[in-house]
């Protein structure tokens, strides 16, 4: 005769079936995480039209917005171009800092792959244009020191007949405020043109979604990192959508007490009355979609403030791999160092101005886990 089990017994077993079934994680991915993954690949074959920059696609302006970017002679020490912040395949230096006419810069320059897909500019969010983006660094006394003679003097020794080409009218009648203007609008076109190497992460996730069609997504080779990715990080979260970046802006907890570090909070507001900006005069299109959504940004803060304390643009995650040092200080140098940071849920409360936005939470990855995450990364 087979043993019985006592009540007991099958009640404790019962119910630590029942507590399997409740601790069972669904599997993944769920729909909604495959779209997810899919909605992230695939970057459109050209820019998007920023009707604010009448010259973005014209073929001149790219020609000599090109030979602008190279030209040292656009800063006041004539030593320093935009190249040389954003140079090589990272399209950014591989230091912390980058060296300007007046020392080191404020923050780690930002990559410019792909840079025309982007809403906002700036790790503060100072500039909402491509164009206007470039007036910055070119006028700030620590980068490029130019001013509008600066500017006004290269423009009629080395490239008058260009401007006139595509701007209509000659240098000399030009204003200071609109040459500076129409310069930045000559290298953004040129910018507009920088597209990052083709990635492996959008074959890998076009793969694995044919895996998961056929019922074999445990056995691929991207199963764990894209696990990481969308559901135990909730990177997609804010790196979303073809570009891999909201556009938003996030306190993330990096230690930062510097001068600058209140970050989107001064950032914005100063860019809603900037001659340059979006809803300026020198925009082509001043009551377009950009400058409503500049105006609805700044509601946003004025309404929220504490939400943009400390915070900072999300950068892309394309071509991240080659972007090393991280960070808006560069203080990370490696990707691996990236992922501990997350999966430690950021620096300590007092390091940096503001709190930490709601998703920056400790995730606690295994070692399985974050190199898993790494190979991702390493793919976009």
């Amino acid at each position: 005769m087979p043993r019985q089990r006592s009540i007991p017994t099958t009640l404790a077993l019962a119910s630590l079936t029942l507590l399997a079934t409740a601790c069972a994680e669904d599997p993944f991915p769920s729909d909604a995480e495959l779209q997810q993954l899919l909605d992230a690949t695939r970057l459109t074959s050209s820019a998007p039209l920023d009707a604010t920059n009448a010259h973005q696609n014209d073929p001149l302006a790219i020609e000599l917005g090109t030979k602008l970017f190279h030209d040292k002679g656009l800063s006041s020490c004539g030593t320093i171009s935009c190249e040389s912040c954003h140079g090589g395949m990272g399209l950014t230096v591989d230091t912390p800092l980058a060296k300007g006419c007046g020392g080191d810069t404020a923050h780690n320059p930002p990559s410019l792959w792909n840079v025309a897909w982007l809403d906002e500019f700036m790790w503060d969010g100072r500039a909402d244009r491509l164009w206007n983006q470039a007036v910055l660094p070119m006028t700030n006394p620590v980068e490029m020191a130019a001013t509008p003679a600066t500017v006004r003097t290269l423009l009629t020794t080395s490239y008058a007949a260009d401007y006139q080409k595509v701007f209509g009218e000659p240098v000399s009648a030009t204003a200071d405020e609109r040459i500076l203007a129409n310069v930045s609008k000559a290298i953004a076109a040129y910018e507009n043109t920088l597209r990052s190497p083709n990635p492996r992460f959008d074959e890998d996730v076009a793969r694995f979604a044919a895996a998961v069609k056929a019922g074999t997504e445990p056995q691929d080779p991207s199963f764990l990192g894209f696990k990481v990715l969308v559901r135990r990080g909730a990177c997609l979260t804010c790196h979303k959508g073809p570009r891999l970046s909201d556009s938003g802006f996030h306190n993330v907890g990096v230690s930062d007490l510097n001068a600058g570090a209140a970050g989107a909070l001064l950032g914005i507001d100063a860019t809603y009355d900037w001659p340059y900006s979006s809803r300026g005069p020198h925009s082509d299109d001043p009551e377009g979609a950009a400058a409503n959504r500049l105006l609805t940004l700044r509601l946003e803060i004025q309404q929220r403030p504490a939400n943009f304390l400390g915070a900072r643009r999300t950068p892309s995650l394309r071509a991240i791999g080659l972007t090393a040092p991280y960070m808006h200080t560069g203080a990370l140098a490696k990707l691996e160092d990236v992922v501990d940071f997350y999966s430690r849920g950021g620096d300590k409360e007092g390091t940096f101005l503001g709190a930490k936005s709601v998703t920056i939470v400790p995730l606690n990855l295994s070692n399985e886990e974050k190199a898993a995450l790494l190979e991702v990364l390493k793919s976009m």
